[in-house]
């Protein structure tokens, strides 16, 4: 439970604001579940987009993407300090235990989406 602790927190903060934001300024006559459930998809579909572009990250999807811009700032930076070094690169296990993570935000994501669904039915 530990590891889900910041997911969760966030997932709370974003239903319970949406829940309360929705009942307040508009469909006023629908129940509470309504709104429930439409915090609860907003939760869902944020926490799942989060875990998706932190798993993108993790595999290093982002790194082609980024060569361009590294090199660049790299070759600015060597200008301005001659002595100027890269950061290293992740090791394996830090990505792997990046991925971990990813997926915990992912499955919470869907989770709270198939419950949001679950209360719209019921």
């Amino acid at each position: 439970m530990k590891n889900f602790r910041s997911i969760l927190i966030v997932w709370g903060i974003v239903t319970i604001a949406y829940t309360v934001w929705s009942n307040l300024s508009y469909y006023q006559d629908e129940t509470i579940g309504f709104h429930l459930s439409g915090g609860l998809f907003v939760a869902g579909i944020l926490v799942f987009a989060v875990g998706m572009f932190s798993h993108m990250g993790a595999t290093g999807l982002f790194d082609g993407f980024m060569y361009g811009f590294k090199r660049n700032r790299r070759a600015k930076l060597k200008e301005i300090d001659p002595d100027y070094e890269e950061d290293e690169e992740a090791s394996p296990e830090d990505r792997a235990n990046q991925k971990r993570s990813a997926w915990r935000w992912v499955y919470v994501g869907v989770t709270s989406v198939v419950l949001s669904y679950v209360i719209t039915l019921v």
